[in-house]
Formats: structure tokens, C-alpha cells, sequence
């Protein structure tokens, strides 16, 4: 229980700095700041409970922004041809939703499922319609949805990324 308090105590902290960077400069980088921090605090809090989590989630992300260029309209944060945002973000959101998927109860893989691709639309339309991250493309969106701006391989890889990590995830944490 201690270690969850400290967890939200570090948690409003983390997002108060990150909001004001975030206020200064780009979106993104506040982001970036925000995931980055909240990650390292976490492994800090927890050690090797999210170690693994972490690091097969990053290999998940590194796929994605290593295979495809990630440009955006507005600043990149590139370190030689992989943009930091989506990197760090597809990081962030596969640990957290593997940390939702523990607390679930029966039929997790459907429940997971399902609150990933909810999670996934909602967060691209917001970012896309609300706060303006936008690819430099032209790709159509994901069924006329308005989500998911991308080649299609791409496209395949966001509504498949999040189960297929829960399924290897709960492989290899059985072992």
C-alpha cells in the first residue's frame, strides 16, 4: 500500500512539471516529459514487477517508429530517424494498459480488448481533432472513423498491437 501512495504523491508531481513544460513548449514534448518520467517512476517504485512490461513494450514501440517515419506537422523530437513521441508514447500506454489488465477480473481478454480499442480511438481523435498532432501525410483515416491516419500496415499494427501484447505478456510472465 505504501508503495501505491507514493506512487500518486510522485504522480501529481510528475504531471504539475510536466504540464508547465508542456505549457512552455509543444504538446508533444510535454508528453514525452510526462510518459518518460511516469515510466522511471514506476520501475523506481515497483523494480522488476513492470521491468519486463516495460522493456517488451518498448520493443513493441520501437517496431512501429523504427519501420515507419513518424513526421507530425508541428515539432519532432527525432533521435536519428525515430520520432521520441510515438516511441515513448506506445511505451507508456502498453505498460499502462497491461497494469489495467491485472486488476481485471473474468473474461480479461475481451474486457482488455475492447477498453484498448475505445482508449485507441479516444486518444487519437483527441489528439488528432483537439489538440492538433497531426502526421505530415495524407493517408485516409481508419473507416471514415476519423482515427488512425496511416498506410495501412500501420493502421493493422495499432488495432492489433494492444491484445497481442497482453497475449504476449501473459505468455512469458507464466513462464
Amino acid at each position: 500500500m505504501k508503495k501505491h501512495i507514493r506512487l500518486i504523491y510522485s504522480s501529481i508531481f510528475i504531471f504539475i512539471v510536466s504540464l508547465t513544460v508542456l505549457l512552455i513548449t509543444d504538446i508533444k514534448f510535454g508528453l514525452v516529459v510526462f510518459f518518460l518520467a511516469m515510466l522511471a517512476n514506476s520501475y523506481h517504485i515497483y523494480k522488476e514487477r513492470i521491468g519486463h512490461e516495460v522493456i517488451l513494450a518498448f520493443l513493441f514501440a520501437l517496431i512501429i517508429t523504427s519501420y515507419y517515419v513518424y513526421e507530425y506537422k508541428t515539432g519532432n523530437i527525432m533521435l536519428g530517424k525515430i520520432n521520441l513521441f510515438p516511441l515513448v508514447s506506445w511505451t507508456f500506454g502498453l505498460v499502462l494498459l497491461r497494469e489495467i489488465y491485472e486488476k481485471m477480473n473474468g473474461r480479461k481478454m475481451i474486457k482488455i480488448s475492447l477498453f484498448y480499442w475505445i482508449g485507441l480511438f479516444l486518444v487519437e481523435y483527441l489528439g488528432y481533432y483537439l489538440f492538433n498532432i497531426q502526421l505530415n501525410s495524407n493517408y485516409p483515416d481508419l473507416f471514415n472513423l476519423g482515427v488512425i491516419h496511416a498506410p495501412i500496415g500501420m493502421k493493422l499494427f495499432y488495432v492489433l498491437a494492444g491484445p497481442v501484447y497482453i497475449m504476449i505478456t501473459d505468455y512469458l510472465l507464466e513462464k
